[in-house]
């Protein structure tokens, strides 16, 4: 009998209810961290129930009442996504898609429909169905949840061969100097900013040299996409070495995100008594967390989760007309206020106990375009509308060379006071990941890399790749004795990320 009752409840109130943000969630993982959806998940189900309760007393029927709050959820939840499809629609020159008329027949099907539930349908013979109904329908997006944590929790990585292994930290100094490793995402070589932005960045280079960094004036990427590039890196050797099946058929690009999160470099900084600290940076994939210290940059209102999710939902009535203002930031300016927390506090770690791996990833001068080279908020808009919007040529030069200028004014600042304030000379690593889009692939890989190494003196040359960066490290500071690799550039793109095409190093210094 009880367990009839039980199967007999609406349960497909709360779980259609959870199944928005759970799908969302599910649709960007590995950009956003599953945190983000917690608060849009609890207030979703307990909006659910709490309507469920005076509905319940009105219709007299608990199912009655179960119908008319999944109706609801129905209404609330597909309205957004149906907007945006019309709102640009025009019907013999007449735009029909407008709230005042999209909501006058949202309102129509919810009236006609909770008439209908109220006065003719036996609601209670449809519950059981319904319930497995919603059951199926959230089975999906859990499954990919789940499955996207065991994946980061357990992948069995492959590290480098035996004989790299047995390459490992032999000597420790007693006064371990801090690490940082900056990526300045989508910065470019100054070739590639010359040729194509009209940028010369030579004085940027020039100071660096002048506080003692070494600037490597031909080098490129190995990778030509940040999660490759990264895990690469952070794990100081080739993809196809470290995974084997990460192979050209394979889309599959978790693991990638697993390999910067859980690195052999940040490992081997753990095993020698070093903190690790990390920042939010906006990508989940590219956040080592958990680390000792994980910093987060204070923010007001929604995060970016919930923002996307509103803009999804019959709320986007409210955020059009700016009622939403005060408790929302826009994706701008949430970049604007994160670059500027992570440099400002890059600066007072030298003061913290150490020592420290400090991993940094500043989505810079990288797209959205929300700095002036003064380090004003400009915001470069973008053309289109929805899902199709995009930088024109001259918006994306003018807005990429704006954050070139601001960065490497202000990159400088941060490493001259990272080492004045340093009891123990650090070690700075400052390196782009790859370079900007939009002109060749060769421009592609050409990036900004630069070394500050002030007493481990190793063999730099111009053509070094990001793949040796730590190789030399520990090998220069802590005698590990890796060998270097041969210095190897593959362009690929998305989905296709294991479909190489090697770039040649045509550089001259």
């Amino acid at each position: 009998m009880r367990t009839n009752s039980f199967f007999a409840f609406p349960w497909y109130v709360p779980l259609l209810a959870l199944y928005p943000p759970l799908a969302l969630l599910a649709h960007n993982l590995g950009q956003v961290d599953t945190g983000a959806a917690n608060r849009s998940l609890l207030i979703s189900l307990l909006v659910a129930l709490l309507l469920l309760v005076p509905l319940k007393k009105l219709s007299k029927d608990l199912h009655k009442a179960g119908l008319i709050v999944a109706l609801l959820a129905i209404l609330f939840f597909s309205y957004g996504h149906i907007y945006t499809v019309i709102k640009n629609v025009q019907f013999a020159g007449f735009l029909i898609g407008r709230h005042r008329y999209l909501v006058v027949v949202w309102l129509g099907l919810a009236g006609f429909s909770i008439w209908w539930i109220l006065g003719k349908l036996q609601a209670v013979t449809f519950t059981k169905t319904l319930n497995l109904i919603a059951l199926l329908w959230i089975f999906f997006p859990l499954t990919q949840i789940i499955s996207f944590h065991i994946k980061n929790a357990g992948y069995a990585r492959m590290r480098p061969t035996e004989t790299e292994q047995s390459a490992d930290i032999i000597s420790v100094a007693e006064n371990l100097p801090d690490v940082y490793y900056i990526i300045l995402d989508g910065y470019g070589r100054s070739d590639v900013l010359l040729k194509n932005f009209n940028y010369d960045n030579s004085a940027f280079l020039g100071d660096l040299e002048n506080l003692g960094f070494y600037v490597a004036e031909c080098s490129q990427s190995n990778y030509s996409k940040t999660d490759l590039s990264l895990a690469s890196t952070l794990n100081f050797d080739y993809i196809n070495n470290i995974n084997e099946n990460l192979t050209p058929d394979n889309t599959d690009r978790t693991p990638l995100w697993d390999l910067v999160k859980h690195s052999l470099v940040a490992e081997k900084f753990r095993n020698m008594g070093y903190k690790v600290r990390s920042f939010e940076t906006g990508f989940d994939f590219t956040q080592i967390n958990p680390a000792d210290t994980f910093y987060i940059t204070p923010r007001r209102g929604f995060n970016d989760f919930e923002n996307f999710l509103l803009k999804t939902t019959m709320a986007i009535i409210l955020d059009d007309a700016g009622l939403f203002s005060r408790f929302q930031l826009t994706e701008e300016d949430y970049k604007y206020g994160r670059i500027l927390f992570t440099l400002n506090t890059l600066e007072e770690i030298p003061q913290l106990v150490g020592p420290d791996f400090v991993f940094v990833h500043l989505l810079v001068p990288h797209q959205p375009f929300v700095f002036g080279p003064d380090g004003e908020q400009l915001v470069v808009q973008k053309t289109g509308s929805n899902n199709d919007e995009y930088y024109t040529d001259e918006n994306y030069v003018s807005g990429y060379r704006n954050q070139a200028i601001f960065i490497s004014n202000r990159i400088t600042q941060v490493a001259e006071k990272i080492i004045e304030s340093s009891s123990t000379p650090p070690i700075i690593i400052i390196q782009g990941d790859h370079s900007p889009s939009h002109f060749s692939d060769v421009d592609r890989m050409g990036i900004l890399n630069a070394y500050y190494f002030p007493e481990g003196q190793p063999g730099f040359y111009s053509k070094i790749t990001p793949v040796n960066t730590f190789r030399l490290l520990f090998s220069s500071y802590f005698d590990a004795g890796y060998p270097l690799l041969e210095d190897m550039s593959y362009y690929s793109s998305y989905p296709n990320a294991y479909q190489y095409e090697e770039i040649p190093n045509e550089c001259e210094q």
